[in-house]
């Protein structure tokens, strides 16, 4: 009766879904929170021009000030694929958790295209990258326990009452921000640039995930 008379205790004793609904569910959830998320997407992109501008008219020298500007260009010129790149990718982790298959994420994550030689600029790169992405991560789970809390256990149930952690949630912000940094391997920018555009996802993107979150939540109940 607890569960019944509080919509935010789940009673894993209750019977569950049948294979088709449990289908519908993971569309359900899949449908409300990529439609938000990637609109988040797109507002983060209609602000890249602005963010790198300003830091354009502030740098010391030239060549820095060039580098932004061809950032610009180039994002502006990419942001449609990179766009529909994350859509894929978070699309692809929601399949992968309906299999039961769990992907990696954060600075474990494989990303595709990789090169596997030892050079320093690479490996500079990719550790610039894994630690934003690790950073944004630990902050946004921090800061959203609650609702998250309450989406990994409804997700849980409506798989059967498999293990849904932070880590393999496809809409927490780990897979999330795995997905973009797989998409934004598209932008040929250097990594100031590349690490801006992780701050505006930070900013716009998962500062806003709580509202999806909670939206999932009261679908779900």
């Amino acid at each position: 009766t607890a569960a019944k008379d509080n919509p935010n205790v789940i009673d894993l004793s209750q019977r569950q879904p049948a294979p088709d609904r449990l289908g519908e569910l993971i569309k359900l959830v899949r449908g409300i929170s990529l439609k938000r998320i990637n609109a988040l997407v797109g507002t983060l992109f209609e602000n890249v021009d602005d963010a790198l501008f300003d830091l354009a008219e502030r740098a010391g020298s030239n060549a820095v000030q060039t580098e932004f500007f061809d950032g610009m260009r180039e994002i502006r010129r990419k942001r449609h694929l990179v766009e529909r790149l994350f859509h894929e990718q978070a699309s692809n982790a929601f399949n992968d958790f309906a299999d039961g298959r769990s992907r990696a994420s954060g600075s474990d994550a494989q990303i595709p295209g990789a090169p596997n030689s030892g050079l320093a600029l690479v490996d500079d790169l990719e550790l610039e990258e894994s630690l934003a992405v690790s950073s944004m991560t630990a902050k946004a789970e921090n800061r959203l326990q609650r609702t998250l809390y309450q989406v990994n256990q409804r997700l849980s149930v409506i798989i059967g009452g498999g293990k849904v952690e932070d880590s393999n949630n496809p809409i927490g912000p780990a897979a999330l921000a795995n997905a973009f940094r797989v998409a934004v391997r598209e932008f040929e920018v250097n990594v100031q640039v590349k690490l801006i555009v992780f701050k505006l996802f930070e900013r716009y993107v998962v500062a806003g995930l709580e509202s999806v979150y909670d939206e999932v939540n009261i679908e779900l109940i």
